[in-house]
């Protein structure tokens, strides 16, 4: 199977600001999708009331920062005045960086708690195998393969995917995580399989359109069932 680039040769992370003027308006209701699995932090918004159906996204470059200007990022793209009118929230919730998606996970259960709004939560590689099956050819993608990362010196994390329907209306590919990613002993149990890589652009979009497809179907997401996917341990001292 064609292999796509490792995930950990990430390109040049870019700034994606669609304009905001005239975006924001009193009665608009927001879908918030937040990422915060890969070294960036990915904001998108989506205005369920907006005839042109604009998305907006925003890619924040700030490493290890995150901690102190996460709530600066977030009113970048959407004014805190406005949180009340966020009608959903999905959020990627790991694998990926321990701090950072404990992070964006905390605060998406807090916003989603106080406002009593839907939070819908996706592995970052589940985000992934749209763009990952492009890779493969049309036999492969209607058969389950698996998505994998190498850790040096932990193992293989991988988790195992099925195109289930191709949503023409909204374009959006809808897949079937059949295993939750995690730490597999034997390699030989993960074939096929493509490797994980990091392209937060593109796997933005495909949250928000996750995010709008459970809008669309009237899906009831639960904040507290909400949890980062820890495939490694936090304390195990190899950060």
């Amino acid at each position: 199977m064609e292999q796509a680039s490792s995930r950990r040769r990430n390109p040049k992370i870019t700034f994606i600001t669609n304009s905001l003027q005239n975006f924001h308006n009193s009665e608009s209701k927001y879908l918030l999708a937040l990422h915060s699995c890969s070294k960036s932090f990915g904001i998108a918004i989506k205005d369920t009331q907006n005839p042109e159906k604009i998305i907006e996204s925003k890619i924040f470059n700030i490493g290890r920062s995150l901690s102190n200007k996460l709530f600066s990022c977030m009113e970048t793209i959407l004014p805190r005045k406005f949180w009340k009118q966020i009608s959903r929230i999905s959020v990627a919730k790991g694998p990926g960086s321990f701090t950072s998606t404990r992070l964006t996970i905390s605060m998406a259960r807090i916003i989603a708690q106080q406002i009593d709004c839907s939070l819908d939560s996706i592995s970052s590689f589940h985000l992934m195998a749209p763009r990952l099956s492009k890779f493969m050819s049309k036999k492969q993608i209607l058969n389950p393969f698996w998505i994998k990362d190498i850790l040096p010196r932990r193992g293989i994390v991988a988790g195992q995917y099925q195109l289930i329907k191709i949503h023409q209306d909204s374009n959006f590919h809808e897949f079937h995580e059949l295993v939750v990613p995690q730490l597999i002993s034997d390699k030989r149990l993960i074939n096929p399989s493509i490797e994980a890589s990091d392209n937060i652009e593109e796997d933005m979009i495909e949250l928000i359109k996750y995010s709008q497809h459970n809008h669309n179907t009237e899906v009831k997401s639960d904040w507290q069932k909400t949890l980062p996917i820890y495939p490694t341990s936090p304390i195990d001292n190899k950060n």
